[in-house]
């Protein structure tokens, strides 16, 4: 690559003040003497690429930049990257952006970025890296939800044979093996036993709904058992927990579980690495103020999945906000892609959480959905809807 880049724009020159003289007309330069010669460098001087770049590796003193993320490469790197293949305002892509270096990078140095991640981890931690940025510009997490898993479920089994119905079955032996669950035959709704619990598979496409699962405790009843398992994608609005309690209200102990997006990551399933979570319990409340302002509040959330957290994670929660790192509020949502309108996140510095928006004021009266989304300190996300009406 033919490329000059200015010295000053190299990441190795910075940070190292003490190397550097000032001459008489002010500019910055470096002296290197070898075989009793001495050979000034400037800072403005042009500089061409070495072959070789000694980047410093990141060490465990330096908490400012490292994630925990385990492939995390310096910001060093990319920036050296960066800098010699694109101007201020181009666009970097980082396709596999883990724990969001790349994207970090481009945002510091005034590039325009696009990340994309499969791992929901990965996603929560770049979310966080960004926000922590000073001056950060305003930026979107989209979620291709459904479509996306519904191109992954049609590579992985629609392919294998021709026949709808086939595919279907073998997605949910797929997931009931993930679960450990066995499969077994002559259920309607029911699809495999894990222990004493029967278990029900919900679709790739849709959110399980209420009367699905009324259905399964209908099937659970008849069949003369006591524990359900429903595991999902996404949940009809609303659903919980009036459905938990109405199934203990019938003598049935339900238990509905997150089918994780780690699901469609060959290399987690490869590794073992894929767990089924509770849905938290999340209750929010809305306060109309003056005009057409109005204020969203966490009032309550429930963390189902404590006895996961590590003991010396553990002895520092001591009420239930400490479950929560972040949550964002969509204040008008379309039924489709999530968008930030307000957000509150813990740093590494400041572990202080607001759990009240600020005022969000509507242009127009109406009827609005508010989607609030929740982030737990496993990377889980929690989300609720409801309607509001603005005069």
């Amino acid at each position: 690559v033919s490329c000059y880049t200015p010295q000053s724009e190299c990441p190795s020159y910075r940070g190292h003040p003490s190397y550097f003289k000032t001459d008489a007309d002010g500019r910055m330069y470096q002296e290197v003497r070898t075989a009793k010669k001495t050979y000034r460098y400037y800072l403005d001087d042009p500089k061409i690429p070495d072959d070789v770049w000694q980047i410093q590796m990141m060490g465990q003193h330096d908490k400012g930049e490292r994630t925990g993320y385990p492939t995390q490469k310096p910001e060093e790197l990319s920036a050296r990257i960066i800098s010699v293949h694109s101007n201020p305002g181009d666009l970097v892509a980082d396709l596999f952006c883990g724990s969001g270096t790349t994207l970090a990078v481009a945002e510091k140095r005034g590039r325009r970025w696009i990340g994309c991640d499969l791992s929901r981890w990965a996603i929560h931690i770049t979310r966080k890296r960004l926000l922590g940025i000073e001056g950060c510009k305003p930026f979107e997490v989209l979620n291709l939800g459904k479509y996306e898993r519904k191109y992954w479920a049609g590579v992985t089994f629609g392919k294998k044979r021709g026949a709808q119905q086939v595919a279907i079955f073998e997605y949910i032996a797929f997931i009931l093996k993930l679960y450990g669950a066995q499969p077994i035959a002559g259920m309607e709704h029911l699809h495999g036993k894990k222990g004493k619990a029967l278990v029900h598979v919900g679709a790739v496409d849709a959110p399980v709904t209420i009367d699905e699962v009324s259905a399964c405790l209908e099937e659970v009843l008849a069949a003369k058992q006591d524990t359900l398992h429903v595991l999902g994608w996404e949940w009809e609005m609303g659903m919980t927990p009036y459905i938990v309690q109405e199934a203990h209200r019938r003598g049935v102990r339900l238990v509905l579980l997150n089918i994780p997006r780690e699901v469609m990551e060959q290399q987690a399933v490869d590794k073992g690495d894929v767990r089924f979570f509770e849905v938290a319990h999340l209750d929010v409340g809305v306060e109309k103020t003056e005009g057409r302002k109005v204020k969203v509040k966490i009032a309550e959330f429930a963390f189902p999945y404590a006895d996961l957290i590590p003991d010396e994670v553990r002895e520092k929660v001591k009420k239930w906000p400490d479950y929560i790192d972040y949550w964002a509020v969509d204040w008008d949502f379309q039924g489709d892609t999530f968008m930030n309108g307000w957000v509150a996140y813990r740093t590494r510095k400041d572990r202080k959480l607001s759990l009240v928006t600020d005022s969000h004021a509507y242009a127009k009266p109406g009827d609005y959905t508010i989607m609030v989304k929740v982030v737990d300190i496993f990377g889980n996300d929690t989300t609720k809807a409801f309607e509001v009406k603005v005069k």
